[in-house]
């Protein structure tokens, strides 16, 4: 697939990160995958759909593509409109809102939260910004290497659950900070999925709603 400068611009920003940062291949079905999403291709996210499988930043966050991090099978387990467009490992996802910003529905306290930033700030943010103190009450001491082998398809659960024992999130201030450290929880690699649909069941039964 010939690249357009549009994208080799995107490419040369994430080159530039001093993250770690992989762009996991794309499939030739990529545009078939989103055609029912009436996404445009000329835009940043549909150059991002239609030119990588995903983009993952430093084992954390997780740009949806057309290929292992798929964004089409992603969207499918979401009862909502909205498309989710990344996710981190904790649960929490990133919502293209209907205002152009993108929103994060945070796993500490199952909430959806107007981050007024658009993509391409959001995706600035990811490869250059300081993600670190954005998430730094919900990093264990091994992390990284914790990380290291973990599948496109998985994310860390916890228990205590992160919703049940996390102090309030204000505004745009980093993830709430827990009660119980980190530290403390028991940890384990589940399937993405799993993270996610438990998620929203605690949300509804909790809210009587969807998150949007």
């Amino acid at each position: 697939m010939a690249m357009d400068e549009f994208f080799q611009k995107i490419l040369n920003d994430i080159q530039s990160s001093k993250k770690a940062v992989t762009i996991l291949p794309g499939e030739g079905s990529a545009r078939e995958k989103i055609r029912d999403f009436k996404i445009n291709l000329a835009s940043l996210l549909g150059r991002l759909l239609d030119n990588t499988g995903g983009i993952i930043i430093d084992n954390w966050i997780r740009f949806y593509g057309t290929g292992a991090i798929d964004f089409s099978s992603r969207n499918k387990l979401f009862p909502f409109d909205d498309l989710v467009i990344a996710e981190d490992v904790l649960g929490g996802f990133f919502i293209c809102l209907e205002n152009g910003h993108i929103g994060y529905f945070a796993p500490d306290c199952l909430c959806l939260e107007d981050l007024e930033i658009q993509l391409n700030q959001f995706l600035y943010w990811c490869l250059h910004g300081d993600t670190d103190t954005f998430y730094m009450d919900y990093r264990w001491e091994n992390w990284r290497e914790d990380l290291a082998d973990l599948g496109c398809d998985e994310g860390v659960a916890f228990y205590p659950f992160l919703w049940a024992t996390a102090g309030t999130r204000q505004g745009q201030t980093p993830v709430g900070r827990a009660e119980k450290s980190m530290e403390s929880r028991e940890r384990r690699i589940v399937p993405m999925a799993e993270i996610i649909g438990l998620e929203l069941h605690f949300y509804e039964q909790m809210q009587g709603k969807n998150p949007i």
